[in-house]
């Protein structure tokens, strides 16, 4: 079976323009670079065809107002075609109606160049790429990952033989995102813990900076990605939502969540990526993936299933199970929310463990058996603090059962609940924005005073 993209080397017309030389095969055509470019832009503009995304004059300027977008960019190839393809739009826009334009564009980073080890700064070379869009005036916000920690509300949670999750508040405490993932038992469940960080702060951003809609750069196959990822973690009931547009209430405010890229397989960004010159701009971790699978993550895995896919011509697969999971809903009772990832639960998940493990040992039958059963119980209450005195229950789902299940050491797991700290900028390239953080450093007169 032939691959998602072929590069030609021959001297065949496009069959789009008929005038430059194909470069590329693209599904069942042959492009050249500027046709191919232009078949991409299309398939994202398909998706946000939304009259709030236009020009708007007359009674679209009541009904939509001022649409403001959050992008959410990571760095790597397909937020970066995202911008890319929703910068050239704002410009063509700029240029037909005479400055002006759709929508707002900020664009938001969650800086892990210290926790992914990244071979550069969003802040470094982000900027560079927003130039080029001029006149178009584009907001980029670099975040730190410790926004999310409220130092007031951290809590002790741990988890009981039969499997309910039991929370201790402890007192306030400096502590770094990084140094709570490292309890963490293994790679996936700090990347699972990663991601409700990541749409959480996502999400906060956007009400703050009062926008109505929030796109991922997640294609077609990191999509099925996600699919198979969160089946395996035991968050199957999140499908429809993380791959899906949907809309999120935060702060009372309704804010619709998209993936325009949801049409086009990962073979076809890293052709645009080649073709467009953004190479330079992506970002990539300077961590060696191990090659024993032990030592990967879930995502990791199912990452490296779908390159295989690729590589043999079966890139169509990454289209079924999108397809598959888009048509997945939640189920219809909820009875509360995690209180760690904020998912809906709609089974209590510790009746269901119970159901299916075997947590009791063998019966003790014989006298030596009891007696070196007591020796065992000693030795286990010797010097021991129970970490659950004063605690109380909790309620967690299912995933976050199996992310937490098996945390290093026996003081339990620390994480924030309930709180909601302030959102800390690394980074802001709009001047006003900038002013303000600096002015909170910014001695007065009267507290520059001092007593002789």
């Amino acid at each position: 079976m032939p691959e998602a993209i072929e590069y030609l080397t021959g001297t065949e017309i496009c069959q789009k323009c008929k005038t430059e030389n194909a470069i590329i095969h693209a599904r069942v055509e042959k492009l050249c670079s500027n046709c191919y470019i232009r078949f991409i832009r299309g398939k994202l503009r398909k998706q946000m065809h939304d009259e709030r995304y236009k020009v708007k004059f007359g009674r679209a300027i009541e009904q939509y107002g001022t649409q403001r977008i959050l992008l959410a960019l990571s760095g790597g190839e397909s937020s970066l075609v995202l911008l890319d393809i929703l910068g050239s739009l704002l410009q063509e826009q700029n240029e037909l109606h005479k400055g002006k334009q759709g929508f707002e564009l900020v664009v938001v980073n969650l800086d892990e160049y210290e926790l992914s080890s990244l071979n550069n700064r969003i802040k470094y070379t982000i900027p560079g790429l927003l130039k080029t869009y001029q006149p178009v005036k584009i907001d980029l916000k670099v975040l730190s990952l410790d926004s999310y920690i409220d130092e007031d509300c951290l809590h002790r949670i741990s988890l009981t033989p039969d499997f309910k999750a039991l929370s201790k508040r402890i007192n306030p405490t400096r502590v770094t995102l990084t140094e709570i993932l490292q309890l963490c038992p293994n790679k996936s469940s700090a990347e699972d813990l990663l991601t409700v960080v990541y749409n959480d702060l996502i999400l906060r951003v956007a009400a703050k900076e009062n926008c109505q809609t929030v796109v991922y750069g997640h294609c077609m196959t990191r999509l099925a990605n996600e699919i198979i990822a969160l089946t395996v973690k035991g968050r199957g009931s999140i499908i429809h939502k993380s791959i899906a547009d949907h809309i999120e209430i935060v702060a009372d405010r309704e804010i619709k969540v998209m993936f325009p890229l949801r049409e086009i397989l990962q073979a076809e960004i890293s052709a645009y990526v080649k073709l467009a010159e953004l190479n330079k701009y992506v970002i990539s971790s300077t961590i060696a993936k191990s090659k024993i699978n032990k030592n990967l993550t879930i995502r990791d895995l199912t990452t490296n299933y779908f390159k295989q896919l690729d590589a043999t011509g079966y890139a169509s697969t990454a289209s079924t199970v999108a397809k598959t999971g888009e048509k997945l809903g939640s189920p219809s009772n909820v009875l509360c929310q995690c209180q760690i990832c904020g998912a809906d639960i709609h089974q209590n998940p510790s009746n269901w463990l119970k159901r299916i493990t075997v947590t009791d040992p063998a019966p003790i039958i014989t006298s030596e058996e009891k007696e070196y059963y007591e020796m065992f119980q000693a030795s286990l209450s010797l010097g021991k603090e129970d970490k659950t005195d004063g605690a109380d229950p909790i309620d967690i789902c299912f995933g976050c059962t199996v992310t937490l299940g098996g945390v290093k050491g026996d003081t339990g797991f620390v994480w924030p609940l309930h709180g909601s700290s302030e959102l800390k900028y690394e980074y802001l390239n709009d001047d006003q924005e900038r002013q303000k953080v600096l002015n909170e450093f910014v001695l007065t007169d009267d507290e520059s005073e001092t007593e002789v």
